[in-house]
C-alpha cells in the first residue's frame, strides 16, 4: 500500500499479535464469557486455542478449521443450553462464538458509534442460526428474562421502537465525557454506569451481554487503557448479574438500582483491586422472602417460593 505522501511511511495491514501471553488472554476472555449463558467450550476448541496461542496457526485459519469441523458434524440446532466439555454438540455455540471473539479482539478495529454494537453482534453470531440470533439486527419485540438473583423477576429493557434513539443518546452523552490519562475512581464509576445503561437497552434478541463485554474491551483499548483479563475470564456470570442489579428497580420491595457490584468488577478489571466477586452476594433477599413482590413477571413464576 502507498502512503498519501510518497515520503511518508506506507499503510500496512494490521497484523495479528504473535505474543503467546496476549493470545492466551484473548482465549481466556472469549471462553470465560460463555458462562453468561451457561455454556462451556469443547475439548476440541480448547486444543485449537492452545495451538493458536503457541503460534501453530493464526486466528483466521483456526476459525476455518473450527467451522469445517462443525459443518461435518450433525447437530440438533442452536440455543443457549447448558453445555459441558463432554457434550460436543451443545458446545457448538460456545466454540464458534469464542473463536469469533478472539478474532475481534485480535483485529482490534473499533469506532465509537452505536452501529459498532451491531457490527460486533453480527461478527460474533454469524455462524449460528440466523432465525434465532438475528446477527446484527436490533430486536423487534419486547423482551424479558427471568434472573436467578431476582428470584425469577426480570429487568425492564428498552422498548424495541426506542433502541436506536436510546443508543444515540447514550453515545452522545458518553462522547462528551473526557477520561484522564489514568482511570481514577470517578472515571471507573462513569464507565461502569455507561456500560450498565448500554446493557439495559438490550438491542438484540440474544447475545447482548457478550456483545457488550466485547465492546467494552475494545472501547477500553481505544481509550488507551489496559484491562486485566481475569475478571471477564473467571467472573463473566458475576458481570451479568451485576448488570442486572445495576438496572433493577422495585419500589414496593424497596430495592433500587445498585451499581456497587458492577463497580467492584470494574475496579478489579482496571485498577488492580481484588474484590471477591460472588454472584450469591447479589441475590435480592426481599424477593426470595416474599415472591409476591416480583414486579415484572407474574409472581407464580418465582424460582423459589416461601
Amino acid at each position: 500500500m502507498t502512503a498519501d505522501n510518497p515520503s511518508d511511511f506506507s499503510y500496512e495491514p494490521v497484523r495479528e499479535t504473535a505474543d503467546p501471553v496476549l493470545r492466551r488472554g484473548y482465549w481466556d476472555v472469549a471462553t470465560g464469557l460463555q458462562q453468561v449463558d451457561g455454556l462451556a467450550p469443547s475439548d476440541y476448541l480448547l486444543s485449537l486455542a492452545r495451538e493458536h496461542a503457541s503460534g501453530v496457526r493464526g486466528i483466521e485459519e483456526t476459525g476455518r478449521i473450527l467451522r469445517a469441523y462443525y459443518r461435518e458434524r450433525p447437530h440438533r440446532g442452536f440455543g443457549s443450553q447448558a453445555a459441558t466439555a463432554a457434550d460436543g454438540d451443545d458446545c457448538r455455540e460456545a466454540d464458534l462464538v469464542s473463536q469469533r471473539i478472539v478474532e475481534a479482539l485480535s483485529r482490534g478495529a473499533f469506532s465509537f458509534m452505536p452501529s459498532m454494537l451491531s457490527v460486533i453482534h453480527e461478527e460474533l453470531f454469524r455462524d449460528l442460526d440466523p432465525q434465532v440470533y438475528e446477527p446484527g439486527r436490533y430486536k423487534t419485540v419486547a423482551l424479558q428474562k427471568s434472573e436467578l438473583v431476582l428470584n425469577g423477576d426480570s429487568v425492564v429493557y428498552a422498548d424495541p421502537s426506542l433502541v436506536e434513539r436510546s443508543l444515540a443518546f447514550l453515545f452522545d452523552e458518553e462522547f462528551g465525557y473526557v477520561y484522564g490519562a489514568d482511570l481514577d475512581e470517578e472515571g471507573i464509576a462513569h464507565l461502569a454506569r455507561f456500560v450498565a445503561r448500554l446493557w439495559q437497552v438490550h438491542p438484540f434478541v440474544e447475545g447482548n451481554t457478550r456483545t457488550v463485554a466485547v465492546f467494552t474491551v475494545l472501547y477500553l483499548r481505544y481509550l488507551g487503557f489496559d484491562a486485566d483479563n481475569e475478571p471477564f475470564a473467571r467472573h463473566a456470570r458475576y458481570f451479568r448479574d451485576a448488570l442486572v442489579r445495576a438496572n433493577y428497580r422495585n419500589a414496593k420491595a424497596k430495592v433500587m438500582p445498585d451499581a456497587s457490584y458492577l463497580l467492584r468488577f470494574f475496579e478489579n478489571l482496571l485498577s488492580g483491586e481484588h474484590h471477591e466477586l460472588r454472584s450469591r452476594d447479589l441475590m435480592v433477599s426481599e424477593l426470595y422472602a416474599d415472591p409476591s413482590l416480583l414486579r415484572n413477571v407474574d409472581p407464580s413464576r418465582a424460582i423459589s417460593k416461601p
